[in-house]
């Protein structure tokens, strides 16, 4: 198995987003036979400055860019593509 970078993720999603692809729930990688999920709702991430660990709720693609909205116990945040390079998979 394959785990992706900070780096990787940002740029899968800058791929799909100059492809104007139509990101819905989940976000995909290849296609096919080659079609991997990367970013989905479950998906444990950890901000590395401070070692928290979200969980992926929703992959939101707006007219501000890429974000996620991830939850914690007591707390919800939004990460915006800019801020994708402080977190990794858990």
């Amino acid at each position: 198995m394959r785990t992706f970078s900070s780096k990787d993720v940002q740029n899968i999603i800058d791929k799909f987003l100059l492809k104007n692809e139509n990101l819905k729930k989940d976000l995909f990688i290849g296609d096919g036979k080659n079609k991997k999920v990367v970013v989905k709702d479950g998906l444990k991430v950890r901000h590395v400055p401070s070692g928290l660990v979200y969980t992926v709720s929703e992959y939101i693609d707006d007219k501000s860019g890429p974000a996620i909205r991830c939850t914690r116990p007591g707390k919800e945040i939004v990460i915006s593509g800019d801020d994708f390079n402080e977190y990794v998979r858990h």
